[in-house]
């Protein structure tokens, strides 16, 4: 285990590793995330109700992505973005079970 595993994750850490060293563009990176988070609860409630289920919707949002992508325009790639992220986590966290 290396030095940066074994120290607790710090709000400081947490904003230099979202933003690539850049505090400040970490910090605007993980409110991002919050404030997407906190929409989509609101939007969908129930995010999935198995893990069949949520990897499907991990991957509309990431076909969504790759559509911006390929003709949308950049701000409607990153909000894709933030999408397929939100779906992700909300993956990690277990939300469908």
């Amino acid at each position: 285990m290396s030095k940066s595993e074994q120290r607790p994750m710090s709000y400081v850490r947490a904003c230099l590793a979202f933003g690539n060293g850049d505090m400040g563009r970490g910090r605007q990176l993980i409110f991002m995330l919050a404030r997407r988070l906190e929409e989509a609860r609101q939007k969908h409630p129930i995010f999935a109700e198995n893990t069949a289920q949520a990897v499907d919707v991990i991957g509309e949002e990431w076909a969504e992505l790759t559509h911006a992508v390929e003709h949308e325009s950049p701000e409607r790639q990153r909000d894709e973005a933030l999408d397929v992220a939100c779906t992700a986590m909300r993956f990690v966290g277990r939300e469908h079970e």
